[in-house]
């Protein structure tokens, strides 16, 4: 704090006030002593000038000037305590001296003692309220007892007066920087650096504000002006590496580093941003010395295993990488790129189970990441957890297409149909095999697949046709060749052992037919609402989808099957048939109606919209879709729409109980 050029006007002060007062009460022989000592002051000979001044004290001992004038010369000479005396005397004599009190509180804050010096000025300023030079003396002290807020007030106050005082401009400054308010220090250290550019000093804290305030590129231009004035300053070169490392001039903070080290080799704390830039710099084996020696001075420092992991994952070596995520995560569990980081060093270690946990918590944090999303179906791929994996796929697709992950589901599809098959589930089978090949017609394995399924449940002319296909589009996979040569040979045997038609004549001609395939899709259809009625939605599904093989064009029973779906809450099946449905019949108001359903519990208000609209466009007497759209339209918040269509509803519905509920709607909603 400097207060120098302060202490010289308060001298200048004092001597003019005393010596007005001295004309009035000091003698002849005692101001005649008082001039001499003057003399010898100004000649800087301060020990003669005490004893001449004592002399005049001994002849004129209740003069408050000859006190002031031995206090002062006793405090350039560094006798404190004798001052003091003296000024206490002459405060006794001359109690609302308000500059003896300033002087006191001087001394006494030269000697530190900033609680009686602060009491001293604060004396002043109770006699003297109108001199503003004291704000500036109860600022510093201030300043110097950590009281920031009365520190800044002071300085303000002091320089609503003096706004061109340079010192206390900068002392200001230094008291934000110091209270942690580095963007009010910046303002003020601009403006002085853009007034007094080649008397501007404090490079440092200035350039320390900038750093705090993210403004590296100036924080480097200061800081390097306060390294040329002082070379050896470890904080502000400390600053300056780490402001280079900020704006990526990676070889300016790496010779700063450097030459920051062999100062202080000690300097452990700085080890961690060293070792980043080592990292970033390419230098991994230094990078990992660094975060070594740092980590053994701060072993629970999370964020230093999570880099020195890092380092070791971009070198391939994915047990060390591994080990120290696991160490980051036993020290700070909250870190979600570390969650990112243990879930994919266990995918590629093929841990899958923990894998997946880590996928899992990440999640938590960030529900809809796309990358998490993706690497949690694969691993649930990987695991052979085929429906969870090709859900999630769905839904990632149905937000933005991705080649990479079409491929994926489409492979999951596949191995999911063969799994379904070996577990003689053929009619499930045949749906994903459906599935896969919707995705990519080119894909053999698919119609294979599809081929063995619909052979096992006696489609053949379907199985040959896809036995065909697969053949084709890899004619060198000799197993796919075999099984086509193998069906076709089988069922030319049967048509040929199959015996001949009897007799016209040996047949009643009233006999009909019997269909074999429509009996079993009969017995199918009722085995399957047999399962409906006892609420085995399982089976149920089961039996109706191998019934849809036979007919598949059967409308009602896929709206069944879409229903079941949206019933146990698998939503993108259930949004699959409904689509199946509407390929059949582009006017079906069923399948509309509950897709629109799915989609606004899916929270996908606005396809939801377009889908009951539909309803409505196709059947104008279907209640439920204007109520539908009036909930939709209230989830969209536009309240207009939710009313007209609440309204319209109210027109056409004749359940009581639905019109008092909609009636209150109405009500809440025009309020």
């Amino acid at each position: 704090m400097k207060n120098k050029n302060l202490y010289i006007l308060l001298i200048a002060s004092l001597v003019a006030v005393s010596t007005l007062d001295a004309e009035a009460k000091m003698t002849k022989e005692a101001h005649a002593l008082y001039q001499q000592a003057c003399s010898y002051e100004y000649k800087s000979d301060y020990n003669t000038a005490i004893k001449i001044i004592q002399k005049a004290i001994a002849m004129n001992g209740d003069d408050a000037m000859l006190y002031t004038k031995i206090a002062g010369l006793y405090s350039d000479t560094g006798n404190y305590e004798e001052a003091l005396g003296a000024y206490k005397k002459a405060i006794k004599l001359r109690p609302n001296d308000a500059f003896i009190y300033i002087s006191i509180g001087n001394i006494l804050q030269t000697m530190g003692d900033y609680e009686n010096a602060y009491n001293s000025y604060m004396q002043a300023q109770q006699i003297y309220p109108e001199y503003k030079y004291n704000y500036l003396n109860l600022a510093n002290i201030e300043y110097y007892r950590k009281n920031y807020k009365s520190a800044i007030e002071n300085y303000n106050t002091f320089l609503s007066a003096y706004p061109e005082h340079q010192e206390a401009s900068e002392n200001l400054a230094n008291v934000y920087y110091a209270s942690n308010q580095p963007d009010k220090a910046c303002e003020i250290f601009s403006n002085i650096y853009k007034k007094y550019p080649t008397a501007f000093k404090d490079y440092a804290n200035y350039g320390m504000a900038l750093f705090d305030t993210k403004q590296f590129q100036p924080a480097s231009e200061m800081l390097s002006k306060a390294l040329e004035e002082n070379p050896k300053d470890e904080a502000v070169m400390a600053k300056l590496a780490l402001s280079y490392q900020n704006l990526e001039d990676n070889d300016k903070a790496y010779k700063t580093f450097t030459k920051l080290f062999e100062i202080n080799p000690k300097l452990i704390a700085l080890k961690f941003d060293y070792a980043n830039l080592l990292g970033n710099m390419g230098k991994d084996e230094e990078a990992i010395e660094q975060y070594k020696e740092y980590l053994a001075a701060f072993p629970d420092d999370a964020d230093a295993y999570r880099n020195l992991g890092l380092v070791y994952k971009k070198m391939d070596n994915n047990e060390l990488a591994l080990f120290n995520f696991e160490k980051s995560y036993s020290k700070d569990s909250s870190n979600v790129e570390t969650k990112k980081e243990l879930a994919l060093c266990y995918h590629k270690k093929q841990d899958y189970v923990n894998a997946l946990k880590y996928y899992d918590f990440a999640l938590k944090s960030e529900p809809d990441n796309f990358e998490l999303l993706a690497n949690k179906a694969l691993t649930l791929h990987a695991m052979n957890n085929y429906v969870a994996s090709i859900e999630i796929y769905k839904e990632l697709l149905d937000k933005q297409p991705n080649d990479r992950l079409k491929q994926n589901l489409t492979a999951a599809c596949i191995a999911y149909g063969y799994d379904l098959y070996e577990k003689q589930d053929y009619g499930q089978a045949i749906l994903y095999f459906e599935d896969a090949i919707d995705l990519n017609d080119k894909e053999a394995s698919a119609y294979f697949g599809y081929a063995q399924a619909n052979e096992k449940m006696g489609c053949t002319d379907i199985a040959l046709a896809n036995y065909e296909k697969a053949a084709q589009l890899e004619p060198d996979n000799v197993e796919y060749s075999k099984a086509l040569k193998e069906f076709k040979t089988a069922n030319a045997k049967i048509a040929a052992s199959t015996p001949a038609k009897p007799a016209e004549t040996s047949i009643k001609k009233d006999t009909p037919q019997v269909n074999e395939q429509a009996l079993n899709y009969d017995d199918l259809i009722k085995k399957g609402d047999e399962a409906f009625k006892q609420q085995n939605y399982n089976d149920a599904i089961d039996y109706y989808t191998k019934a849809v093989v036979f007919v598949p064009a059967d409308q009602v029973t896929m709206l069944k099957i879409a229903n079941l779906y949206k019933l146990m809450g698998n939503n993108t099946k259930a949004i699959s048939f409904y689509d199946k449905i509407l390929t059949l019949d582009a006017n079906n108001v069923d399948a509309y109606f509950n897709k629109g359903l799915v989609l606004a519990s899916q929270k996908n208000y606005n396809e939801c919209v377009k889908c009951l609209e539909k309803v409505i466009k196709l059947s104008p007497d279907y209640p439920y879709a204007y109520y539908s759209l009036g909930l939709a339209y209230e989830q969209l918040q536009d309240t207009n729409k939710a009313l007209e269509y609440y309204y319209l509803y109210s027109g056409i519905e004749t359940d009581e109980k639905m019109l008092n509920v909609v009636k209150q709607k109405i009500k809440q909603l025009e309020k």
